[in-house]
């Protein structure tokens, strides 16, 4: 099994949703095959033995081009698409590890059912945070966080804010929203949540 990191290229996925998504997304690899797998049906463990490299699928390298052919007039016709070309690209999927969805359990479920982590498949790991598909998070943070009985490791972020959000979300605190305030005098709460966010102890 690949460990090395050097050799993967980046993931390919664009960072999108901002600040105001706070829920931890863990960034696995999932195992897919319609032959050895079909319809969700396979045996445990599957693909362990399966030879399709179910952990990765072919996918259109950009839209197809149209094809035309000239007619007696001048004018051009369609007459149908170029063959596209296509790229390998592993079957990433967003895991929530929150203890709000499935008990805190989808990250563990989805293991059972095959899925990977990037690094078990020789990819850096990518950003915790909900659909940030950064590389190498820098912001570590690995304290435990126990909420409604269920234990969780804040995890690895790419920005110290993405982590301190996430540490506030699995503490079941209540955020404010990085948006102005129409109401009444005083801060606004795109403040209130600067001074929130602060003072989180990463």
């Amino acid at each position: 099994m690949a460990t090395a990191t050097k050799t993967k290229k980046p993931v390919g996925q664009f960072s999108t949703g901002g600040l105001n998504r706070p829920l931890k997304m863990v960034k696995m690899i999932q195992a897919r095959c319609n032959e050895c797998n079909p319809k969700g049906q396979g045996p445990r463990g599957w693909w362990d033995d399966c030879p399709h490299e179910p952990y990765f699928s072919m996918v259109p390298a950009g839209p197809p081009k149209p094809k035309f052919e000239e007619q007696e007039d001048g004018t051009f016709t369609q007459v149908g698409e170029e063959v596209g070309k296509y790229v390998k690209r592993p079957n990433w999927k967003q895991i929530a590890d929150d203890v709000k969805v499935s008990s805190g359990r989808m990250v563990k479920i989805q293991q059972e059912r095959g899925s990977k982590y990037p690094q078990e498949l020789g990819y850096p790991a990518i950003c915790d945070y909900f659909n940030c598909w950064e590389t190498n998070p820098k912001i570590h943070a690995q304290r435990v966080i126990t909420h409604e009985d269920v234990q969780t490791v804040v995890g690895n972020y790419h920005t110290r804010d993405e982590a301190a959000i996430a540490t506030l979300r699995l503490r079941g605190v209540p955020i404010y929203l990085g948006t102005a305030s129409s109401y009444g005098e005083g801060a606004s709460d795109i403040e209130r949540r600067r001074a929130q966010l602060d003072e989180v102890n990463i």
